[in-house]
């Protein structure tokens, strides 16, 4: 890195926790039990690897409307599957090992954080404060966005908004995330420098624009500490 960093902003989940181990995949067959209850020529399993697949392109709850459309299931039941999937309540959850001790340091070296999650703002809220993560990120300050999914795609406003929080130029900013189409696209198009989670859904994907192509690829948030002294 050319340009000296001094504020990161955070993805939450797949990057701060295990979000597909910990909720998608329970979350996902959920729906799918209700999906294949409605419609004879639909099993459990199908209905959860159709989840999987479509997700990668669509999203998680457009998945979960494009299967039940594809089988021709009642308006009311695909809703029913969709509280399923995404619950008013949160399940217990817990962090990566290493986040917990990586912020403090970070914050200890004197770097600025930030935290931008889309999805259901209420739910999202619920997370952080499970993961306990209210010490490092709060809305009060605007350390912590989060970003109604259902009512706009484009993450670039509230990443703009974090990156206002900080009070620093987007060069100085190291953003952080799971997802090539989410968060490296967006971060790389605010002239943000872009870290890859390498977990969650896209895991395995490849960059197919350049704004896709991260800076930095790490396994492990821990890793964060080699790169920034």
């Amino acid at each position: 890195m050319t340009t000296k960093i001094r504020g990161i902003i955070f993805d939450l989940d797949d990057t701060l926790f295990d979000c597909t181990g910990q909720l998608t995949q329970p979350a996902r067959r959920r729906a799918a039990q209700i999906l294949a209850s409605a419609h004879p020529d639909l099993s459990i399993e199908t209905g959860y690897q159709q989840q999987v697949l479509l997700s990668q392109t669509h999203g998680s709850s457009e998945a979960i409307r494009i299967l039940g459309t594809q089988y021709n299931i009642p308006p009311n039941i695909i809703e029913k599957a969709l509280n399923a999937y995404n619950p008013r309540n949160v399940e217990a959850i817990a962090p990566f090992p290493d986040v917990l001790p990586t912020l403090a340091t970070l914050v200890q070296r004197g770097y600025q954080i930030a935290l931008v999650t889309s999805g259901n703002p209420d739910r999202q809220r619920e997370k952080v404060r499970l993961l306990g993560l209210c010490n490092y990120f709060t809305e009060t300050d605007n350390t912590l966005i989060l970003h109604d999914d259902q009512k706009s795609s484009d993450k670039q406003p509230s990443l703009a908004q974090a990156a206002k929080a900080l009070s620093l130029p987007h060069a100085q900013i190291l953003c952080i995330g799971d997802k090539l189409t989410d968060e490296i696209a967006t971060a790389k198009t605010l002239g943000m420098t872009t870290v890859h989670m390498h977990h969650g859904r896209q895991k395995n994907r490849k960059p197919q624009t350049p704004t896709e192509k991260p800076d930095i690829e790490i396994d492990r948030i821990s890793q964060l500490l080699s790169l920034l002294p």
